[in-house]
């Protein structure tokens, strides 16, 4: 199931981003936004899109952590650093802003065994095997009197990251294919893990 949003921008705003959304597990425990722009020229960055994740609902995400390839000079462990070196490196050319995947944990297990579980995948697919930044968002929803279920957000730049900085643009991942490509390597990870989703 998929949906697609967008905000026209005005002559005197720039564009904000769209989104395209996929739920390839059909239950929710695994979906994916793609941020994208509809024009190629004045246009909003992903960075406060991005920090906004920090605080969603006005609150404290209950954790976070940048995870960067191995390559990756140290100034990019600064996720401001990171997200402004890589607005000003967009090219208007590029359509996609950033993609988001967004992984539900059990509600029977404590959140820190999840988190570790999760990072563990993003750290070997998107991180080692890709070459790419990824910001990983803990939500717990409880803490703000919600019943929505706990939750990570793990939002992939559409860049590869290098010794050179942000590089090619990764749209083998940042794409329809590519969402259900990671949705297939997380079944593959917990099968070989064991799963966080008991």
């Amino acid at each position: 199931m998929s949906k697609v949003k967008m905000k026209p921008a005005s002559a005197d705003r720039p564009e904000a981003l769209s989104c395209f959304t996929l739920d390839p597990a059909d239950d929710g425990s695994f979906k994916y936004i793609r941020y994208f722009y509809k024009q190629d020229a004045h246009r909003d960055g992903i960075t406060d899109m991005v920090i906004a994740k920090l605080t969603p609902a006005g609150h404290k995400a209950a954790h976070h952590d940048l995870l960067l390839p191995e390559a990756a000079s140290g100034e990019y462990m600064d996720l401001s650093y990171l997200l402004q070196r890589y607005d000003a490196m967009l090219p208007g050319s590029e359509r996609t802003g950033y993609a988001q995947f967004t992984l539900t944990l059990p509600s029977e297990q404590p959140p820190h065994v999840g988190w570790e579980q999760v990072r563990a995948w993003v750290r070997s697919y998107f991180v080692r095997q890709e070459r790419l930044a990824a910001l990983m968002v803990l939500h717990l929803p409880y803490l703000a009197g919600s019943s929505n279920a706990n939750h990570i957000h793990v939002v992939i730049p559409a860049r590869r990251l290098s010794v050179n900085g942000f590089t090619g643009h990764a749209r083998d991942i940042c794409s329809d294919s590519g969402c259900h490509d990671a949705s297939a390597s997380w079944l593959s990870f917990q099968k070989e893990e064991g799963s966080c989703a008991k």
